[in-house]
């Protein structure tokens, strides 16, 4: 994955440079330019030296190295030293002058400031062998194993429907083991995702987890993420019900990824208790903190409002009429929410029904008796104003794992119950390129979903608490350790020509 992303165009990593023009900058880039072309790596002529035993192959590899390295430095832009002496807290920092502001994001998005963003959703089903390296009775050997748990964790990250690793990788995931360590499943991510990437920010609360990996040269643009966590079921030892969130600032367009699993259940008071799960989640977010305050008590901090704080601890399943709320849509406040989860969403069919719809692939006619889109058409009412891409896939629940053939199961409605929908600004571009689910993978009753989008992103002043720089450093040393183990083994290896090809139809839906 790495060789594919860094055998384009290379990125140049952003960073603040000088307030105004200098003389002395282009005669630096021109030495360095002249660097690349004088370099003895480009002279193919060159005679070996006399007790040097490096073959061919070896000598081409390192000269296609060490020639994209000097390229990159000729393309950079440098801090002049006197501009640096001035000591003004704005230059070479995240928080740009107004003038530099451009040259940082196209410098990291030379393709016209176009954020790729993948996103996945899966419901474990707290399969049993996700962190024992998914065992395979079939085979003995112990790196078949860990062979396949990889493949499988390639299809829902780095699907072969997209050319390029996408910038922002989202995973949500419900039911994970709570007896498991959550940091083995962050490093297997890590592993999978590669060295290019980082876990930005991740938030866990009973089985739920989320995730962000964002790529590295991006995170010194980043503001400090917020996070919050809406709890659906107040007491109670399980903690399996509820919506994770976290907001943060990428340049100048702001973000807020939430991963959900709401009520299941087909009757009718499952469905009330997914919708007041549903607008609970909005109602009582208490971030972003500076929209919240400013909208609720503009002259006071949101740490001193009782109200935003006993948020946090209001049961879920309280009626609307009389749960506490903010009555402020806090999602309102961001450029781009993206929302995914085990929405536990149903379809008012019967089991035979859905399965001859299936058999004819006429997912568009099971999809007009499926649960979120019947709420859709309510205009005014919250579910109105999100988006989801066109559904070209079958139903994701509930798969019978008894069976070695994608079987549903005989005693529920087969639904789409793993959804990721989304919401932009007026001003907002995004554009749903992708949205499959994963059909290969079979650890759970439950199939992955995954979304890619792109978004343009908006030019801006970091007003907010940057995070300079910060992200999870064990667990990228530990998954790139793990990475080089494997590798070194042959573990992991991808054949193209054995690999499972994805579907190449594509959905697209654009938002202006």
């Amino acid at each position: 994955m790495t060789n594919e992303t860094e055998e384009g165009k290379p990125r140049v990593r952003g960073a603040s440079f000088s307030l105004e023009p200098v003389d002395e900058e282009p005669a630096t880039n021109t030495t360095i330019a002249e660097l690349v072309q004088n370099s003895t790596l480009l002279n193919h002529h060159a005679s070996p030296h006399p007790h040097t035993s490096i073959n061919k192959t070896q000598q081409r590899s390192r000269r296609r190295s060490s020639v994209s390295i000097l390229q990159a430095l000729a393309q950079a832009q440098l801090l002049a030293t006197h501009d640096a002496r001035k000591r003004n807290f704005l230059v070479g920092s995240g928080r740009q002058v107004p003038e530099n502001v451009m040259n940082d994001i196209s410098s990291c998005f030379p393709n016209g400031r176009l954020l790729t963003i993948m996103v996945a959703t899966w419901n474990t089903g707290e399969a049993s062998e996700l962190y024992e390296q998914n065992f395979t009775p079939t085979a003995r050997n112990t790196a078949k194993p860990k062979e396949r748990m990889l493949d499988d964790m390639c299809d829902i990250l780095l699907p072969t429907f997209l050319d390029y690793v996408s910038d922002l990788i989202v995973i949500c995931t419900q039911e994970t083991s709570v007896t498991k360590n959550k940091t083995d499943w962050e490093v297997l991510l890590q592993e999978v995702i590669g060295p290019v990437h980082v876990l930005f920010h991740s938030l866990q609360f009973g089985t739920l987890s989320l995730c962000i990996f964002l790529r590295r040269d991006l995170i010194w643009y980043c503001t400090e993420p917020e996070e919050d966590i809406i709890k659906f079921r107040a007491v109670g030892p399980f903690r399996t019900k509820a919506s994770l969130v976290i907001t943060f600032n990428l340049f100048g367009t702001s973000f807020m990824i939430i991963n959900s699993h709401f009520e299941a259940g087909e009757n009718q008071e499952h469905r009330l208790s997914r919708q007041l799960n549903f607008q609970n989640t909005l109602g009582k977010l208490s971030i972003p903190h500076e929209f919240v305050q400013r909208s609720l008590l503009p002259s006071r901090s949101l740490a001193n409002f009782p109200i935003a704080e006993s948020l946090k601890h209001v049961d879920s399943t309280t009626s609307l009429d009389s749960a506490l709320s903010t009555d402020v849509d806090g999602a309102q406040a961001c450029d781009c929410l993206i929302w995914a989860g085990d929405m536990n969403f149903r379809v008012d069919m019967s089991n035979q029904e859905v399965l001859a719809l299936c058999e004819e692939n006429n997912y568009a006619e099971i999809l007009r008796k499926d649960e979120f889109r019947m709420l859709q058409q309510k205009a005014g009412d919250r579910y109105f104003g999100f988006k989801e891409a066109e559904i070209t896939f079958p139903p994701t629940y509930k798969f019978d794992l008894h069976c070695h053939d994608d079987t549903y199961a005989k005693n529920r409605t087969p639904s789409y119950t793993d959804r990721i929908i989304y919401r932009d600004k007026p001003t907002s571009q995004i554009q749903c390129t992708q949205y499959q689910s994963v059909q290969n993978v079979k650890h759970s009753d439950h199939k992955p979903v995954v979304a890619h989008f792109n978004l343009k992103l908006k030019p801006g002043l970091h007003t907010g608490n940057l995070a300079y720089g910060k992200f999870d450093h064990e667990v990228y040393k530990r998954g790139c350790e793990q990475r080089e183990r494997h590798h070194s083994l042959g573990v992991g290896i991808v054949n193209d020509a054995k690999r499972r090809t994805a579907n190449s139809k594509s959905s697209v839906c654009v938002l202006q």
